[in-house]
């Protein structure tokens, strides 16, 4: 048996990943301003298919609702639902079936570990998709992909397999549900290596 050498990432690897982590970061933080001016403008159709292609991926055919539809929806699948919450967006609750349990703390422990520091104006639970997926755009930023890999393997890929038929099950958006589908697919891509080598 051999052993391969070490491979160099390709840059398009580490260009993957930090798309990837942005359009977790748009698609899970709660609807706002960007989210809406990237939608309308074709930005955010034009940032999945640019993470589709090199992942192998076919993107999704987007049908966006209007903005106070797609508002509504968000609300009903990760907020608050009088039908109850398909989809709490919290990594340790998909994880341990409870807030700032075990996987909340190890997600801390994580952040102390590589120096990733929550934005103070930050104004909900530390675990939320949205946040742990902005602490990987930030490690990626900083030249820290090997780090930003192991943040979706061990916390953000964790709720996509708990999380994402139950999303695209009860999404009527048109938005959602396709698209936790199609970021489902490219965080199993991205975290595939850090998956062989057991980060």
């Amino acid at each position: 048996m051999s052993i391969p050498e070490p491979t160099v990432h390709d840059p398009t690897d580490t260009q993957l990943l930090g798309l990837s982590l942005q359009l977790v970061v748009g698609v899970y933080a709660s609807p706002g301003d960007a989210l809406r001016a990237d939608l309308e403008g074709g930005a955010f159709q034009e940032a999945v298919a640019l993470a589709a292609r090199p992942a192998g991926l076919t993107a999704p055919d987007l049908d966006v609702p209007p903005w106070r539809t797609l508002q509504t929806r968000y609300v009903d699948l990760f907020v608050s639902s009088p039908n109850g919450l398909p989809a709490p967006p919290y990594v340790g609750y998909a994880v341990d079936g409870e807030l700032l349990g075990p996987t909340a703390r190890r997600l801390k422990a994580f952040y102390d570990e590589h120096g990733v520091t929550p934005n103070g104006a930050w104004g909900d639970l530390p675990d939320h998709l949205a946040a742990v997926a902005e602490a990987g755009t930030l490690l990626v930023e900083a030249g820290r992909p090997d780090a930003a890999r192991t943040l979706a393997a061990r916390f953000l890929l964790p709720w996509f397999e708990r999380y994402a038929e139950p999303v695209v099950d009860a999404d009527t958006s048109g938005f959602y549900g396709p698209m936790t589908r199609f970021l489902h697919a490219a965080i199993k891509e991205v975290t595939r290596e850090a998956a062989v080598h057991g980060s």
